[in-house]
């Protein structure tokens, strides 16, 4: 009877912990990831890799989720979650 109860907040927060934290939420806040992940734009294949990132997070999550399977990139995963969660909170 004298039982706590929790409930859910409205809204997930989350504080960066250190600079480059902060950076990579900025970032993905601003849909700028794939800049920052191939920042060195004088370089074609880092100019092609931010556009072909840049193009798979702007997919819808189904397809977003398609496109790691078939990529079967680890990191990519970990960027697309990461997206989901911030976009969710």
């Amino acid at each position: 009877m004298g039982a706590l109860a929790m409930e859910p907040r409205p809204a997930r927060v989350i504080t960066p912990v250190t600079t480059a934290h902060r950076a990579v939420l900025m970032a993905i806040e601003r849909g700028k990831l794939q800049n920052l992940v191939f920042d060195n734009q004088a370089l074609w294949n880092h100019r092609a890799m931010a556009a072909i990132l840049g193009a798979i997070l702007r997919l819808p999550p189904v397809k977003r989720a398609l496109a790691s399977k078939q990529m079967k990139s680890i990191y990519l995963d970990r960027l697309l979650a990461h997206r989901n969660a911030h976009r969710e909170a």
